[in-house]
Formats: structure tokens, sequence, C-alpha cells
């Protein structure tokens, strides 16, 4: 079960490095290839933090469909509450997410704990779909 939340989560931030490479190649390298390398470094830094940003909206809202993130659909994985494994709201799913702002925090306490923080903080779990659904 481990291995499949793992892939799970490298498929999804393989998808989130996707979706940040798009705005980086389009507000950073495209402008600098255009000026031969020449950008203000306000510059440069706001544009990078923009691509990283969008990527990182993808990592928090990426569990907000019902059945969860593109890397847990394809591992047929599902978040649900830790007590009754009932399927949770749309806002602890966000919520379990947020911690991926803490990045290798999170990772580590995963590594550590075998529990992320976001799934602590909202009282989740990820369980496999069983066959019935």
């Amino acid at each position: 079960m481990e291995q499949k939340r793992i892939i799970a989560c490298f498929i999804d931030f393989l998808i989130a490095a996707a979706i940040s490479n798009i705005p980086f190649i389009l507000l950073v390298m495209l402008p600098l290839i255009q000026r031969n390398g020449q950008m203000e470094p306000k510059e440069l830094m706001a544009k990078t933090l923009l691509a990283s940003l969008i990527a990182m909206q993808y990592l928090i809202f990426r569990d907000v469909p019902s059945g969860g993130s593109i890397g847990k659909k394809v591992m047929k994985l599902k978040v649900v509450d830790i007590e009754t494994q009932a399927p949770v709201s749309t806002g602890r799913r966000i919520l379990r997410n947020v911690t991926w702002l803490l990045s290798w925090i999170e990772i580590f306490a995963f590594i550590i704990t075998k529990k992320r923080i976001g799934d602590r903080i909202a009282k989740t779990t990820v369980v496999p779909i069983s066959k019935q659904q």
C-alpha cells in the first residue's frame, strides 16, 4: 500500500513539474532568449516564483475532484476519514495538501512516521479503492 501511495505521489509531482515548466518556458526562458540573456533580477525572480506557484496550486488542489488526484486514480487509491473510512469533504482534501507548502518537512515526516502531516491535521488516510466501487 505504501508503495502505491509513493508512486501516486511521484505521478502527481511529475504533473506539477510539467505544469511549472510551461509557464517557466513562456515567462522566463523565451524572454531570456529573445533578449540575449538580459532580464532584470527582480523580473526573473517574480516570473520564476509565478511558475512555481502555478505548480504548487496543482499540488494543493489536486484532490478536489471526488476521485482524488491523477496519481491516486492511476494507482486506484482514495482519501478517506481515518476513523469512519468515509469519503471526506473537499475542504479536508484541500487541508491535507496545504502542508505541501512545507515540502521537505512533509516528505521527511512521511519517511519517518509513514504518515503525512497533512493527513494528521485533516484526520484522513489514503486507502485502496475497493472493487465494489
